[in-house]
């Protein structure tokens, strides 16, 4: 059973009169439209059940723990607003943001999972949060039609762009109004791991940039964790095999986003490989503890990584672009 002590404050429920959308920088405005929130809702897979979904597909694979907390875990709702700028008056930015009482990799209570829509009369396309606030551009054709959309990951709750079916879609979200006096609440949790973190890019969403991150200033662990999620999905739009290309991918993460002279980044990478663990995406003798550069290394060398059934059907599904060189 898993304690979740901020129930109120996740649900927090304001009178439609009291609700206030202010909280946004000079220059801009938001507001609750309904219509819009609505037409322009992304096509999503597994927002709803995805975590359930998982620990009775998975089973005895993953850990009685987290088997226990995607059970447990609740889908509290999307909410979202509509923000739009003086300076750049044809440009729209629609806000919604994912909310559950609980993720269960890692585990915490309180989860926000944001997804940014942005149109204008040429464009559009949505800026996600792939993994740890880690932010990834996914462009669509105007107007949005079609089964491109992004699958939640279960456990994580981010987001991968993929071809959705028409059978695996998310039915009856209801958009709900986004207001200040939900972001008090969720800004105002005193445990930092089920506290909202998104600050700035949500009262300015126009400055925010993918590849790149949610937060305005993410630390080591999370540039890290971006880097080598971002040389995973390089390595996917490469290989037709998606075994091959997680694998490859976290080769060369390795190399890139750790390296001989940056151990101390060693610890998140590890972490990353090890939710990948948990949530059932790889197979590998990962542990917290006990796990250093040499250990890495003949995981690596040896093959011992590999990627599970589940994960193979996970990523085969995986719509690619070219990914941007830049890094986090």
């Amino acid at each position: 059973m898993v304690e979740k002590e901020y129930s109120k404050q996740l649900r927090v429920s304001p009178k439609e009169n009291e609700m206030t959308f202010k909280e946004h920088h000079r220059g801009l405005t938001a507001e609750y439209d309904r219509m819009l929130l609505e037409k322009y809702l992304p096509v999503t897979s597994g927002v709803k059940s995805g975590d359930k979904g998982l620990a009775d597909s998975l089973g005895v694979v993953i850990p009685e723990g987290i088997r226990t907390a995607l059970r447990e875990t609740q889908f509290i709702g999307v909410f979202g607003r509509v923000l739009k700028s003086s300076q750049i008056p044809d440009l729209v930015c629609i806000q919604y943001l994912y909310v559950w009482d609980y993720q269960a990799v890692p585990a915490h209570e309180g989860d926000y999972e944001p997804i940014f829509v942005f149109l204008d009369k040429r464009r559009k396309y949505a800026i996600y949060d792939l993994v740890h606030y880690c932010s990834r551009r996914l462009d669509f054709e105007l107007p949005l039609g079609g089964n491109l959309g992004l699958r939640m990951i279960p456990g994580w709750h981010s987001f991968l762009p993929s071809v959705i079916s028409e059978g695996s879609q998310d039915k009856g979200l209801e958009v709900k109004p986004l207001s200040d006096q939900h972001l008090h609440s969720w800004w105002s949790i005193p445990d930092e791991s089920a506290r909202l973190k998104i600050v700035d890019r949500f009262k300015d969403p126009f400055l925010l940039e993918a590849p790149g991150h949610f937060l305005d200033t993410p630390d080591e662990n999370s540039i890290t964790m971006c880097c080598t999620f971002l040389e995973i999905e390089k390595a996917l739009a490469e290989f037709e095999d998606p075994k091959i290309a997680v694998v490859e991918g976290i080769k060369r993460a390795f190399a890139k986003c750790v390296g001989l002279f940056a151990l101390y980044r060693l610890s998140a990478f590890i972490q990353l490989l090890g939710e990948m663990n948990d949530i059932g995406m790889l197979k590998a003798p990962i542990t917290s503890a006990g796990l250093n550069l040499a250990a890495i290394s003949n995981l690596l060398k040896e093959g011992i990584v590999s990627v599970t059934k589940a994960g193979r059907e996970f990523f085969s599904g995986f719509y690619t672009t070219d990914q941007s060189d830049e890094e986090e």
